[in-house]
Formats: structure tokens, sequence, C-alpha cells
């Protein structure tokens, strides 16, 4: 099975779990989803320690059974013998979540120009470049510091999930912010055409660079 297969599967037979169980099950899975190794060999361990869980469930015996008493030191273990992620494959990821974005905001701005056809006031016949550098900037951190948040709050205080919250709505509003203040600055014209061009774009090199970030993923795991 590839990435995407056993991710497939995973969430099918998390299904099958009680409620208990899953409850641990999914907090082990998101401690170690978060964690800079490789998805392959992360997804492959997931698998296989979801289908002992669903074993040992079905013989009348817990999560705690299975994982002990502390789990965060048994994720600690496990990820621990996972693989780091290649420097290509993370190269590839960031390429792949730029695209994602950029695909995202720019079908924002194909919807708003469709919009501008039956609500003029909404027509915009240029954009500046200067916010879209601002975005990648923020992005990186925001995603690097909510990524940490989320691992935090697993284990430990809730402070940490709102605190990504937090910097997530930060990054939201530098960017409207910015589209304010450089507006009118290295600007280039739009349509709805070259918007939904562009999307289209993004989307398609985004697909390319999950492709490859896989391949390379599992080349990593193979060896």
């Amino acid at each position: 099975m590839n990435t995407t297969e056993m991710i497939k599967r995973n969430n099918e037979r998390r299904e099958l779990l009680n409620k208990e169980n899953l409850k641990v099950y999914e907090d082990a899975m998101i401690y170690i989803r978060l964690n800079a190794r490789s998805e392959y060999a992360t997804e492959s361990i997931l698998l296989e320690l979801l289908e002992h869980l669903i074993e040992a469930q079905q013989h009348g015996k817990s999560a705690q059974d299975v994982f002990g008493d502390d789990l965060h030191a048994y994720c600690d273990a496990l990820i621990a013998d996972i693989p780091r992620q290649s420097k290509q494959s993370w190269l590839l990821d960031i390429l792949r979540y730029t695209t994602l974005l950029f695909s995202t905001l720019f079908a924002v701005y194909t919807v708003v120009q469709l919009l501008s056809y039956f609500i003029p006031s909404l027509k915009t016949e240029s954009i500046s470049l200067l916010p879209f550098v601002v975005i990648i900037g923020l992005s990186g951190i925001t995603i690097l510091v909510v990524l940490y948040a989320l691992k935090a709050s697993i284990f430990g205080t809730k402070t940490w999930f709102i605190l990504g919250i937090g910097v997530y709505l930060i990054a939201i509003g530098g960017y409207v912010y910015s589209t304010i203040v450089f507006k009118g600055i290295w600007t280039v014209p739009i349509n709805f055409w070259s918007c939904l061009a562009v999307t289209i774009v993004m989307f398609l090199l985004h697909q390319w660079f999950k492709r490859l970030s896989n391949k390379a993923d599992l080349k990593l795991s193979r060896n």
C-alpha cells in the first residue's frame, strides 16, 4: 500500500475502536504525525499499531493495556525508530504547501472576479505582489508555531492550542493588513480568466510536488 491507501485504511479501521480506545489512539496518532518523520514509515507504524489495538480490544483489553500507563513515553519511543524525513521530501513539501496556499488564495480572487460581473463594486483590476511575499513568510512561521502548539497540547496544557489559534488569526490579519498597506505597489493586472488560470496551475503544481514528495519518502523508507 502507498501512503494514501494506508491513511484511507486507517480511517476505515479506526471505526472499529470503542470510544475510549479511539480517544487514546487518536491522541497518539496526531502526536506521532506531527513529527518531521518519513510519512510512509509513520503511516505504516500507525496502521500496524491500530491493527494491534483492534485485536487487543477483541480480547477485552484496553488501550492502556496495550500502550502502558505513559502514552507520551510510548509514542516518543516509536518516533525514535521512524526515519527522519529526507531533505528532498522536506523541500518538496514546502513547495507543495506553498502552491496549495497560492491556489487557495487565487481561487478566492477567482470567485470575487466572477461575482464582480453581477456586483460591479467588487471589481478589482490589479493586485499588489507584496502581500504574497508577506504571506509566504507569515505562513512559514505560522505553520511551525501551530504544529508545535498542537503537539504540545496533546499531552500538556491546552494553552498551547489556544496560542496556535491566536497565531493563525494574527497571520490572517497580517495578510489582510498588508493588502491595504501595499495597495498600488508592485501591481499586476488581473481578471477572472487570469485568476482562474493561476488557480489551476498552482493546484496542478501542488499535485505534482505531492507525488514527487511521496516518491522521495517511499524511496527513503525502503533504503
